[in-house]
């Protein structure tokens, strides 16, 4: 069995099992109208956007905090290089 058709209802499968070429062909072009159809109702959908919206300014909190922690790790990260590395003297105050 293909992936296809643990997604597709059984009585899909069972209708299509013996297809002809031409009729997939045109079972095909259906199914990509169907998806291009869904696609702009997506996009125009107002509820869906907004959401999306909500989403953005939620998460922009708690990626700018991220952003600013992965920062003060990399800044830490780069004084202890200097410091292993003998380029900042060991009994300056960047070592206390």
């Amino acid at each position: 069995m293909s992936k296809g058709t643990k997604v597709l209802s059984d009585s899909f499968v069972e209708n299509n099992e013996d297809v002809s070429e031409d009729v997939a062909g045109s079972l095909i072009v259906k199914a990509e109208q169907k998806i291009r159809e869904i696609e702009d109702e997506r996009a125009a959908d107002e509820r869906l956007a907004a959401a999306r919206q909500i989403v953005k300014d939620l998460n922009g909190a708690y990626t700018a905090t991220v952003k600013y922690e992965r920062a003060k790790i990399q800044f830490l990260l780069e004084k202890i290089a200097e410091i292993q590395s003998g380029d900042i003297n060991p009994s300056s105050g960047a070592n206390a």
